[in-house]
C-alpha cells in the first residue's frame, strides 16, 4: 500500500546484516532439500547464583524485547571472542551482580553447553551453578555494558514459576537447586 494513501502505510524491511548479534542463514535440509532458515549467533552463559542456605537465588530483572516487558532471569551473557565458557559467566557474574569469584563457592557448572532452540538457532547456552559464602557479603558496583538497565532480587527458590517466565532460569533453578 502507498504511504500517502490514509490508513494504510509502508513496512520498513529490516535489514538483517545491520544485526549486530544475530546473523541471518539459509542451509538445505540434508535429506528433502528444502530450504531452512536459521539465526547464527554466540554461544551465551548463565549463572544460578544462590544465596549460601540455597533457598534463594538472585535474579536480574530487565526489559526484554521477547515479551516486550521486563523479564526476571538468571544473569547471563554473550560469550566473546576468545573466551571459554567459565570466564564469561564469571565475568557477567560480576558485571551484572557485582560478585566476584571470592564471594562464591561450590562453583560447578554443566559438561557442555545445551542448544538454546536447534531449530531456529546455532547458540548455545553453559550453565553455571554457585552459592554465597556467606550472605553478609556485599556486593561491588555494578559493571554493566553499555544499554544495560538493570536492577538484582532475590528470590525465594520455590517460587521460581511464580516469579519469571523464562526457560533458562527455570531450567538453571531445577538443575543445581539441590
Amino acid at each position: 500500500a502507498a504511504a500517502d494513501t490514509p490508513g494504510k502505510y509502508t513496512k520498513k524491511e529490516i535489514v538483517m546484516e545491520e544485526f549486530r548479534f544475530l546473523k541471518p542463514r539459509k542451509m538445505k535440509h540434508p535429506t528433502t532439500g528444502i530450504d531452512l532458515e536459521y539465526l547464527d549467533k554466540s554461544n551465551a552463559v548463565c549463572i544460578a547464583l544462590f544465596n549460601e542456605e540455597k533457598d534463594k537465588i538472585l535474579l536480574v530483572e530487565q526489559y526484554r524485547p521477547g515479551n516486550k516487558g521486563l523479564m526476571l532471569e538468571v544473569p547471563a551473557g554473550l560469550i566473546d571472542s576468545g573466551e571459554d565458557p567459565k570466564t564469561a559467566v564469571l565475568r557477567e557474574m560480576r558485571e551484572e551482580t557485582g560478585y566476584s569469584e571470592e564471594d562464591i563457592a561450590d562453583f560447578r557448572g554443566l559438561d557442555e553447553g545445551l542448544y538454546a532452540s536447534p531449530g531456529y538457532t546455532t547458540e548455545k547456552l553453559y550453565f553455571f551453578s554457585a552459592r554465597l559464602k556467606d550472605n553478609n557479603i556485599k556486593p561491588k558496583e555494578l559493571n554493566l555494558d553499555h544499554g544495560e538497565d538493570l536492577e538484582n532480587e532475590w528470590v525465594d527458590v520455590k517460587d521460581i514459576l511464580k516469579k519469571s517466565g523464562d526457560l533458562k532460569t527455570i531450567l538453571a533453578v531445577s538443575l543445581f537447586k539441590d
